[in-house]
């Protein structure tokens, strides 16, 4: 369902915000602010993931009542993605409609937010705002009807300061069959050991404290990649190192960069259902 758009009244007007809320019903509350959630207790897969959506939807759902919203009706998903040490990192998507009034005439508008990351600590919920860059060529590796989703990299600063990532992908093999963009193909994967010629991306990438870039698009090419994003802060280099292979994730990135006070770290990231 495209939520995209706006559903506008005679008369009135009707604006979105790029983040709303999760599975729970309003009940009576639908103009009146709502209290945030506690961190669970027990921090599992499944009750991170409860929380962050109802996080989300609390947090949308109250901005707009704040801005006079007569009424507010959000949802939200949430997709566990991965933890390290006691953080626990998760990604939520919304959408829902708010309702005006504006000198009599009643207003409708639908909302939508694309998916943005969440860190859950012990002591800290932090929601990332999200910088959006389409970085890739968009040659296709698939055969037709089954569309491979594309190698993206989302990188999470979740420190207090600001953090410069010296990012590069490298294609270590192609998938047998696949048209790739420098003419590699055959009936089983071929492996590049040029890395030179196997580098599909290279840039450098500046995060805001506590935020998140996703660079979008890299590749669609079947194939094994390794992704490599380097970090200096005060004279100390860190690094996070994985490889993954394309298909990967059902999502717009399938493999997460985290720079936290511990230093860097990458991981895969599982499958994400849209709202």
């Amino acid at each position: 369902m495209d939520r995209r758009a706006f559903l506008l009244g005679a008369g009135g007007t009707a604006s979105a915000l790029a983040g709303c809320a999760d599975l729970g019903a309003l009940g009576d509350d639908r103009s009146e602010e709502r209290d945030l959630p506690e961190r669970p207790a027990d921090p599992t897969p499944d009750s991170v993931a409860a929380y962050v959506a109802e996080y989300e939807e609390v947090r949308a759902h109250n901005y707009h009542v704040r801005r006079g919203a007569t009424e507010v009706t959000v949802d939200a998903v949430a997709t566990f993605d991965h933890a390290s040490g006691d953080d626990r990192f998760a990604t939520a998507q919304h959408a829902g409609t708010v309702y005006r009034e504006d000198d009599g005439d009643r207003s409708v508008g639908e909302l939508y937010g694309e998916p943005v990351p969440y860190l859950v600590a012990p002591d800290r919920t932090l929601r990332l705002p999200v910088e959006r860059r389409r970085v890739g060529a968009g040659a296709s590796g698939g055969p037709p009807n089954e569309p491979t989703p594309p190698l993206g990299v989302r990188l999470c600063n979740v420190t207090d300061g600001p953090r410069e990532f010296a990012v590069t992908v490298v294609r270590q093999s192609v998938a047998g069959g696949a048209n790739a963009d420098d003419g590699a193909t055959g009936p089983a994967d071929e492996a590049i050991t040029d890395e030179s010629t196997g580098t599909v991306l290279s840039t450098t990438v500046a995060l805001d404290p506590t935020s998140a870039v996703e660079l979008l698009g890299v590749t669609d090419v079947r194939g094994g990649y390794r992704v490599t994003a380097r970090m200096e802060n005060d004279g100390v280099t860190g690094q996070g190192r994985i490889e993954v292979g394309l298909p990967s994730a059902d999502r717009a990135p399938n493999v997460d960069v985290v720079v936290d006070e511990a230093g860097v770290s990458a991981w895969h990231l599982p499958s994400f259902d849209r709202i």
